[in-house]
């Protein structure tokens, strides 16, 4: 069993999108895995990945489903030419998923955090995605 890190700047953004405490804000995503598992993609699209820095654990990997380890594998297989040996080293394949989360995470924090009030985030989002 392993733990997923997020970097401690980032963790309340997590828990503001996850409305991981039952706030009064509207809920914009069910989980911090499902936020982890955006930013994630997000991080692959930019096609970077960010080392952690100070950070901490927010949810085991068992939170995580079997087509969401399968993406995981498959960035980590385009990634790396040493990818098959990673794909037996689970902590390998989740410090990837760390790292492209973290780009991904500033990512959409920065979207977020300059939407206006007539944009709503997934369109914001979705100025991110290459046509």
């Amino acid at each position: 069993m392993a733990r997923i890190r997020v970097e401690t700047e980032y963790h309340e953004f997590y828990r503001i999108l996850a409305n991981d405490e039952g706030e009064a804000r509207v809920k914009t995503f069910d989980t911090m895995k499902d936020v982890f598992m955006l930013a994630f993609a997000f991080g692959v699209v930019k096609r970077h990945r960010t080392a952690l820095g100070p950070s901490r654990e927010v949810f085991d990997d068992r939170v995580l489903r079997d087509t969401d380890k399968d993406l995981i594998k498959a960035v980590v297989l385009a990634d790396d030419e040493g990818a098959l040996h990673s794909l037996a080293d689970e902590d390998a394949l989740l410090q990837v998923a760390q790292e492209y989360a973290n780009t991904g995470i500033r990512v959409l924090r920065q979207e977020y955090l300059s939407a206006t009030p007539a944009e709503s985030m997934a369109s914001a989002l979705l100025d991110l995605v290459p046509h």
